[in-house]
């Protein structure tokens, strides 16, 4: 059963305690409450899953570089102390100069740190409220699972980026329709194919990229909210909930998304590619090694390494996609006979390609939520654009141009599924037609034989078959002389009954071929 008891704890009832443990900040919120709704409780998606509020395994790494064109340097500790973090915002070091350039990725959010980094840099609460919704498109009973969404035209500070990555799950887990992250709520989606389900599934993700530049120089500051790596998952609401842990059997898919960085470069320095294990990993890789590259965007570097990364997941999901598509298209070619196609497998494939459907209108949505948040327009790809590396542009207007052919795709293969349901009825219904005619024909020949032994009883019971009438007897003839003609009688009138001579009381007679005197003259 759902859990029904109170969840203020937790941040289901109004108030502005559940998201910043830092009073002054609560303060903030609670005067920003009533333009931003959101900001007095929980996503409700994630109460009904029971997942504990606050996160208890935030870590948090921060790089810092003095100034543009100098490499970044990413202090040693992890800050697990929200105290000792709290104080290291407030030291003097040449990167928090104005010309100072410092870059906080925060995995998995936390009362604690959400007060300290909102009080210290004046971030708008929306930004860490708009990461922790999940706005995943599923069936729950009640009516606050909804979408609560700004407008795009909104201008905010912050971007959040929806994407999904690829993992394979235990067996046991991979034939579950509902299974979630069980740290953060996000969903694991599993995909279902010719009846079978996939070795991979797909676990929604989020990232947010809080940036500002600093006043009287060229540094800036720029905040980062990524989410942790999959441990454990949920598979029901019920409370309490019981997670199973995964992580040590999780697997990437086909080792996780290719790296962007130019192939000359990567020749050139060969150290390697990003470990792939988080976003905040990954992130610090690619700024440790490679942020020249992105060094002319500003403040806006951290956003288009993330673009980047985001943009290699979609385009590896969108080739998942591609495969799979194709997958059931072929099973459905090159055939001389569907017969293995019964109605229970073309239902049950009606329905998984209506889940591909419903899936590709919300990664469609999100890509263009990413789209309207950085100013991309949607269009065609520029192919004579030479700086690709530096934009990320012209992957995602390459990525939304793919999702709405695959998209265009999954609508054809729904139809023809339609129509194979169609042929998969048709062909049951002219099995059922003959499997009725042999029952009919059986039907007949018991008549028949009835027609045969019925009047021979009736006549012998009539006459009694006794003395006279007895076989051997001396009247036994007539026995014979009444029971042919009224056994002949039973068949002349059983044949007249079986082709339909006899209509409405009236006799019809038909000629074979053309008719003689109009059509069905009555005698």
């Amino acid at each position: 059963m759902y859990r029904q008891d109170s969840l203020a704890s937790q941040g289901s009832q109004g108030g502005s305690t559940w998201l910043s443990d830092d009073l002054d900040y609560q303060r903030t919120i609670e005067s920003l409450a009533a333009s931003e709704p959101r900001l007095r409780r929980r996503d409700p998606r994630i109460v009904l899953k029971n997942i504990p509020w606050p996160f208890n395994n935030t870590r948090i790494a921060v790089l810092e570089s003095e100034s543009s064109g100098l490499p970044f340097v990413k202090k040693p500790h992890q800050y697990n102390d929200p105290e000792k973090f709290k104080l290291s915002l407030s030291e003097e070091t040449p990167a928090s100069r104005p010309n100072g350039r410092r870059i906080i990725i925060m995995e998995g959010q936390a009362p604690a740190y959400i007060g300290t980094l909102g009080q210290h840099f004046g971030i708008h609460p929306a930004f860490f409220v708009d990461h922790e919704r999940d706005n995943a498109p599923e069936a729950f009973k009640s009516n606050d699972a909804y979408y609560n969404i700004s407008l795009p035209s909104v201008q905010k500070e912050h971007v959040t980026m929806r994407y999904y990555q690829l993992l394979s799950l235990p067996n046991d887990l991979q034939n579950n329709f509902r299974v979630f992250c069980a740290e953060t709520g996000r969903t694991v989606t599993t995909t279902r194919i010719l009846g079978k389900f996939t070795d991979s599934v797909c676990l929604h993700r989020k990232c947010s990229i809080w940036r500002r530049p600093r006043e009287g120089g060229t540094g800036w500051d720029c905040i980062v909210i990524t989410d942790p790596p999959l441990r454990c998952v949920g598979t029901s609401y019920e409370w309490p909930l019981k997670p199973i842990p995964v992580s040590p059997i999780t697997r990437l898919h086909q080792g996780g998304y290719p790296d962007f960085i130019p192939h000359q470069r990567q020749m050139k320095l060969q150290c390697g590619g990003p470990p792939r294990t988080t976003l905040l990993d990954d992130l610090c890789f690619y700024l440790h090694h490679h942020s020249e590259l992105f060094d002319s965007n500003g403040v806006d570097l951290v956003l288009s390494l993330a673009q980047k990364i985001v943009a290699s997941h979609y385009r590896q999901h969108v080739g998942f996609l591609q495969t799979y598509i194709s997958h059931v298209q072929h099973s459905m070619s090159r055939q001389e006979n569907l017969e293995y196609f019964n109605t229970t497998a073309v239902e049950k494939q009606w329905s998984d390609v209506q889940s591909y459907e419903r899936r590709l209108s919300y990664y469609c949505i999100d890509l263009e939520s990413i789209m309207i948040q950085c100013r991309i327009p949607f269009s065609s790809p520029d192919t004579s654009n030479r700086d690709l590396i530096q934009s990320s542009k012209g992957d995602f207007q390459f990525l939304y141009m793919s999702l709405k052919d695959v998209r265009r795709r999954v609508e054809i293969l729904s139809s023809s599924i339609t129509g194979l349901a169609g042929m998969a009825g048709n062909r049951q219904a002219v099995a059922q037609q003959v499997l009725s005619r042999k029952e009919a024909l059986s039907v007949k020949a018991l008549t028949l034989v009835g027609l045969v032994f019925i009047p021979l009883g009736f006549v012998a019971g009539l006459f009694g078959m006794e003395d006279w009438f007895a076989p051997g007897g001396e009247k036994f003839w007539m026995y014979w002389a009444v029971a042919v003609p009224v056994s002949l009688l039973a068949f002349v009138t059983y044949f007249l009954f079986e082709g339909n001579f006899i209509r409405g009381g009236r006799f019809v007679m038909f000629k074979r071929g053309k008719k003689e005197g109009g059509e069905g003259d009555v005698c």
